[in-house]
């Protein structure tokens, strides 16, 4: 009989690797937490305790992270959403969207496309293989069917028809990212697919846009989006220490990928066909003062901690959902409904029911009152699963979003449990 060896692991292997298995199984307690951990380690020796205080998340009086934000200035809110405005509350909480006038359950309240499309790792196999829309990551029922298109220049993107292609030139799939256009692009994707950064591919694709010329990505990223530096914003994780070197060779060398192919060096091989491709949507070269603004280290990691805290989870970055505060209570949800979806007109209803087994929605957000909602009241939307208990929900705003929620559902639990 072979006896196995246990070893009681330092905090410096244990905390990583606890915290991953934390985000890989953010629903369960510690005690079936702790299970998986002997599972992966067999001859670790962990206690329930200990394994308990490494994921204990620092101490609520700490004040959280407090983002750079504003108003957009171009966006029309009550275009996009009639019923909706746009407040700024300032402190924390930044800015928020209240109602204007009143809002029936299960009336949609807008619908949104994504102005930066990103894909989640999981939906990499489909889309490479040309089985999903690269631009609404509409679902093809076989490969390549009628209609569908690939990019002229390069075998990464395959979209459902020239219309998702046409609008994927300045969201999905700029021409300064097409390695078939930016062969310096080439290197920065494998990255960005090897291991799975969609923040940087975020940030990635705002850059283009505004390398190529786009006259409003300055102000909306700058003067509207909520930004926080994303070193900042990792360092408040307990296990930076044992992992932050790590993390900084990490986006050292993303952020030389993202200069190579977007601003490559007159010593590049690639610099004149870039400076060709660049020209034609620009009026004038960028100055000293814009290059540094958008390729410093520094700001790099204000795009990376704006990915960070913006995108949302089913197709990237999306204008007017960017505006929307959490609660653990929230009055909306957000919906990737599939196409043939159409907004109700008998109100109030129920929300729709989930996609059927085998249906899947496009990344088109369809916001919709979960109940009556009366002019005055702030729109909100759950960032994290709102039905974990309270130490759980709050742990994963603070990790993931630099702040501690204290939403009325939190206060009265906080109360009930005292």
């Amino acid at each position: 009989m072979t006896m196995t060896t246990t070893i009681s692991p330092s905090d410096n292997v244990l905390v990583p690797f606890a915290k991953q298995l934390r985000q890989e199984h953010p629903s369960v307690g510690i005690a079936k937490l702790l299970q998986q951990l002997k599972q992966a380690h067999p001859d670790w020796a962990v206690s329930e305790k200990r394994l308990k205080k490494v994921l204990q998340p620092p101490s609520s009086t700490e004040p959280g992270l407090v983002a750079d934000t504003g108003i957009d200035p171009t966006l029309n809110a009550s275009e996009i959403a009639p019923k909706v405005k746009v407040r700024l509350f300032g402190g924390e909480k930044g800015k928020g969207l209240v109602a204007k006038d009143k809002i029936l359950q299960g009336e949609v309240l807008w619908q949104e496309e994504p102005w930066v499309v990103t894909a989640d790792s999981s939906l990499q196999a489909p889309l490479l293989q040309q089985q999903m829309c690269s631009q609404c990551f509409t679902a093809f029922p076989l490969r390549n069917p009628p209609l569908s298109v690939s990019c002229p220049h390069c075998d990464m993107a395959h979209f459902c028809n020239r219309l998702c292609l046409s609008k994927a030139q300045s969201s999905a799939h700029h021409p300064l990212l097409c390695p078939g256009q930016n062969k310096g692009a080439l290197e920065l994707l494998k990255y960005i697919h090897r291991n799975a950064a969609r923040h940087l591919d975020a940030t990635a694709k705002i850059v283009a846009k505004w390398r190529a010329g786009d006259a409003n990505v300055y102000q909306r990223v700058w003067e509207g989006m909520a930004r926080v530096n994303l070193e900042k914003k990792e360092m408040e994780r307990k296990e930076w220490e044992f992992v932050g070197e790590q993390r900084r060779k990490e986006w050292g060398t993303a952020h030389q990928l993202l200069i190579n192919a977007l601003n490559p060096p007159t010593t590049s091989p690639n610099y004149k066909s870039f400076q060709k491709l660049v020209t034609k949507g620009r009026k004038s070269p960028p100055s000293e003062e814009e290059l540094d603004r958008w390729f410093s280290f520094n700001n790099f990691l204000e795009l990376l901690g704006l990915a960070s805290i913006n995108q949302e989870d089913s197709g990237g970055l999306y204008a007017l959902h960017a505006h929307i505060n959490h609660s653990c209570e929230p009055n909306l949800m957000a919906r990737n409904l599939p196409k043939t979806f159409v907004p109700p007109v008998d109100l109030p209803c129920s929300p729709p029911p989930p996609n059927a087994p085998g249906v899947r929605g496009t990344n088109k957000l369809t916001m919709v009152a979960r109940r009556t909602i009366h002019p005055g009241e702030e729109l909100t939307l759950p960032y994290v699963n709102f039905n974990l208990d309270r130490e759980d929900r709050r742990r994963m705003l603070r990790e993931l979003y630099g702040f501690w929620c204290d939403c009325p559902k939190c206060q009265r639990e906080a109360k009930s449990s005292s």
